[in-house]
């Protein structure tokens, strides 16, 4: 494994890395791009089955989720942003915790271009996503958090394909041509600021924007 103990040190490779001898632990701690697709596009499309069942059966006027939606589309945006900057770049002093910085996010800085390391494996993923939705669910019942939670969840979707083409694809829209160029920023230039990936609205409002 790569070394880890300075967390600025960033080598950006183009190559491949392998982390593990061991097949299995390399397998779940890496993935093809297309899988969280196929783990989360159903979940979508289930809660939006949910969302529009609810409102028919208890006569919910439509406009009502829209609140809901957009507060799930905020919420992934923060978790996008502090995930990013507070448990991604933090700076564990244990060897433990460095060797597992590494595996979540260094060899990433490190091998940015590695297809197999841009999206969230379904280790992490998946009992993430069932944690969230025991919160959401928790917090506003079975109703409100269909929408909410399918928001959320499509956030998600947005946030791989997008990491994933900002490394892989050539985008012309002028808005994913801002976003590749911010967050390719962050891996060349400035580690220590761009943390959004989907947006630019938590640097701006957190002061991580680069500094010119």
């Amino acid at each position: 494994m790569e070394n880890s103990d300075n967390k600025s040190l960033f080598i950006s490779g183009k190559e491949s890395i392998k982390i593990y001898d061991n097949k299995f632990l390399e397998s779940i701690t890496t993935t093809h791009h297309v899988v969280p697709f196929v783990i989360f596009v159903p979940v979508t499309l289930f809660f939006l089955y949910q969302t529009i069942l609810f409102s028919i059966a208890h006569n919910y006027n439509p406009w009502l989720n829209f609140p809901l939606i957009i507060g799930g589309v905020l919420l992934w945006t923060f978790i996008e942003y502090t995930g990013h900057r507070y448990v991604f770049h933090s700076n564990p002093k244990s060897r433990t915790g460095k060797k597992l910085l590494y595996l979540i996010h260094g060899a990433h800085h490190d091998y940015p271009n590695d297809p197999r390391r841009l999206v969230v494996p379904p280790i992490v993923s998946i009992p993430g996503g069932l944690l969230l939705y025991w919160g959401i669910y928790s917090l506003f019942g079975p109703y409100m958090s269909a929408p909410f939670f399918m928001s959320l969840v499509f956030s998600y979707l947005v946030y791989d394909w997008f990491h994933y083409a900002s490394h892989h694809m050539t985008l012309k829209n002028k808005y994913f041509r801002m976003l590749v160029k911010h967050h390719l920023l962050h891996h060349y230039r400035d580690p220590e600021n761009g943390f959004g990936f989907t947006t630019t609205a938590w640097d701006k409002i957190l002061n991580t924007m680069f500094k010119k």
